[in-house]
């Protein structure tokens, strides 16, 4: 707590990955949203996100999973990459061939001192030494046991080939006893003989164990036995003998690893080796027995040396922190590969994550796991039917985020490049102002909008101007207007990129109806071999249809129909992206052709020609249209006298609603 009368202190600085990245929960609503449109799916949309992970809006980033696999990959690379597990049996190569030099110096320094003396019994007993020194050190069998093990009986001439054998011997001795053992982190020369003792029977109690278990003896009694005494040797949590078992094939693996040791008959060099690295022939022998048993094992241990590409050599103490990283990282991946939603990565241990990986890696993921949680508490999102849904709040939330989306885009030169009538949205005006919100028309007070300017920028010039100093007219009276938008959701939408920007027109469009024109009318048809009415509420979640045909002709009729009674200016808002290939037989069946059937077109030109007969205005809007389309379009203006845009799809979305309040209000 801060003391009283003293001053907090803040520092700024740029974000490095470890700090705590908030993230408020419309951030996340924003980058779900496009997702959520598309697969009309709130859970797909967040494992889209979980995947590719965002950019907050103070700049940091939350890692998306193919991010933190990608680090996953990179790290196992460093360690393939900084190791060679080849490079601990040179070590000792090196090692013996200097302590053969240094031990065949001194037997030459020896000879040559001899026969200096000219003392004939002293020559012949020097020769005599030379030769059968010389012999056995010719005669080291190839492994690096049988050097150890005939080293460890040869007499020495030279001290110093005697000392760094010794301590050759010693570090090798400390290599297993400390690779295996968490308790034996000293040389044994150090222990007790109670120590020394204990740790004999340590060890053997252990291949007794292991002997009973893969006889198939049941050693739950003995395996508690062993634990009580002699678990202080190895790591926490190991609960029976087949996880000891376990353990015991890591270290070994380890050793291997360690010593280049990749088929049987080098583990057992390796075990062989054990045995001549210590002066007490029971341990030695127990040890090794230890990894006798355990080599037959190692198969299932699936592990290649040849992995491996660096250059520092590993103990087997370095040998198993790799081995368990690398395992680590393995499981990581494996759970992040099979995970279906961003709760199930609660599941991880973020305190593992950022030591393997990093604190910027287990942020992201922590946050990654919160978000369906922050925007269930939000209220955007809720369960239905055991199914993740969008709740009202969420419907409310979308749309105007998809209204704000074209509303933002808008921008004089948009507005002016239609021929728009701007004559207000009633029958007077009453003089009298209003801030504008999204949803209105943009009936600007030229005169209180740049007032609002200057007082907001406290004068200077040249004056920029914001969406929050518009200031609109306001009218008397509105005039009602029903509208059908009839959307394209046959299969060339998606295929052609065009189904999000056309979904965006429909929840925008559904959006200011409903918020700015409250008194109006509007349903939405949607259209594909087929139509059929989409109430607004389940916009959000409407695909399209994997089927092939444009049925505009039923699309129309259905509009006809919804628009029949009702008062005010009629119309209907067309989305396609092609010809009409579908119609429906007189026996209610749908037809379809492509290319287009003669009658299809006939059938959609006569429906064209009813709605125009019941006072309904077509208006168009085109996408990836081709000539045979724009012919077809030209034909239906012609007759119904609407409008047809020939629009990009990022463009849509401007087109459609400024031409609608220009309908509006005309």
């Amino acid at each position: 707590m801060r003391r009283p009368g003293s001053w907090s202190s803040v520092r700024y600085g740029r974000w490095d990955g470890t700090q705590e990245i908030e993230v408020d929960v419309s951030e996340i609503f924003d980058e779900i949203a496009d997702a959520l449109l598309y697969h009309g799916d709130p859970m797909s949309a967040l494992r889209e996100l979980m995947n590719r992970g965002m950019r907050t809006k103070d700049g940091g980033d939350i890692l998306g999973l193919k991010e933190v696999l990608e680090r996953l990959k990179q790290r196992r690379s460093e360690l393939f990459g900084k190791y060679d597990p080849s490079g601990k049996a040179s070590e000792i190569d090196n090692a013996i061939r200097s302590i053969l030099e240094s031990e065949r110096r001194a037997l030459e320094e020896y000879l040559e001192a001899a026969s200096n003396s000219k003392d004939a019994p002293r020559i012949a007993q020097a020769e005599e030494l030379y030769l059968n020194d010389q012999l056995t050190l010719d005669s080291l069998g190839p492994s690096i046991a049988s050097k150890i093990q005939s080293l460890g009986n040869y007499d020495f001439l030279s001290p110093t080939a005697k000392r760094d054998f010794d301590d050759l011997r010693e570090s090798l001795e400390r290599e297993f006893v400390e690779g295996f053992f968490e308790s034996a982190k000293n040389s044994l020369s150090t222990m007790t003989p109670e120590d020394l003792e204990n740790f004999r029977e340590m060890i053997g109690a252990l291949n007794s164990l292991i002997e009973a278990h893969n006889a198939n003896e049941d050693t739950s009694e003995a395996f508690e036995a062993f634990m009580d005494r002699y678990g202080g040797s190895f790591p926490p949590g190991i609960a029976n003998t087949q996880e000891l078992l376990d353990h015991l094939l890591t270290q070994m693996a380890a050793a291997s690893l360690a010593f280049g040791a990749m088929s049987q008959e080098q583990q057992m060099e390796l075990a062989n080796l054990a045995q001549n690295v210590n002066g007490d022939l029971d341990l030695s022998w127990a040890i090794s027995q230890l990894m006798r048993s355990l080599s037959p094992m190692m198969d299932s241990m699936r592990f290649d040396p040849r992995s491996f590409r660096g250059s520092d050599p590993m103990s087997i103490g370095q040998a198993g922190q790799v081995l368990d990283e690398l395992s680590q990282l393995d499981s990581i991946e494996s759970y992040l590969r099979s995970i279906g939603t961003p709760g199930d990565l609660s599941r991880l241990d973020f305190d593992q994550i950022s030591e393997l990986l990093g604190e910027k890696e287990a942020s992201s993921l922590r946050r990654l796991s919160e978000l369906t949680k922050q925007l269930e508490d939000a209220g955007l999102i809720g369960m239905s039917d055991e199914r993740l849904t969008l709740s009202a709040g969420g419907l409310r939330a979308i749309g105007q985020k998809m209204l704000q989306e074209v509303f933002d885009d808008l921008d004089a030169s948009r507005l002016g490049g239609h021929d728009l009538k701007r004559r207000g949205v009633g029958v007077d005006k009453d003089f009298e102002t209003k801030p504008y919100e999204f949803g209105d028309p943009l009936n600007l007070s030229l005169g209180k909008t740049l007032a609002n300017t200057i007082v907001r920028q406290r004068g200077g010039l040249p004056l920029k101007v914001e969406v929050e100093d518009f200031e609109i007219e306001t009218t008397e009276a509105m005039v009602s207007a029903s509208t059908v938008l009839c959307l394209d959701l046959s299969l060339s939408m998606p295929l052609r990129d065009n189904f999000l920007a056309a979904k965006k027109v429909a929840v925008a469009l559904s959006t200011l109806i409903s918020t700015a024109y409250p008194k109006d009318y509007l349903a939405i048809v949607g259209f594909s071999e087929v139509a059929h009415v989409i109430k607004p509420m389940d916009l959000p979640s409407v695909s399209w249809d994997y089927v092939y045909g444009t049925n505009m002709e039923d699309a129309l009729r259905q509009s006809r129909t919804l628009l029949r009674r009702r008062s005010g200016r009629k119309q209907i808002i067309l989305v396609t992206d092609g010809e009409p290939t579908a119609h429906i037989l007189e026996n209610g069946e749908p037809f379809f052709s492509y290319p287009p059937a003669r009658e299809t077109i006939l059938a959609t030109l006569s429906e064209v020609n009813r709605c125009t007969k019941a006072g309904i205005t077509i208006n168009s809007f085109v996408l990836d249209a081709t000539d045979y389309l724009v012919d077809f379009m030209n034909q239906v203006a012609k007759i119904n006298r609407g409008k047809v845009f020939y629009s990009d799809p990022s463009d849509l979305g401007k087109y459609v609603l400024v031409d609608f309040m220009a309908q509006r209000t005309s």
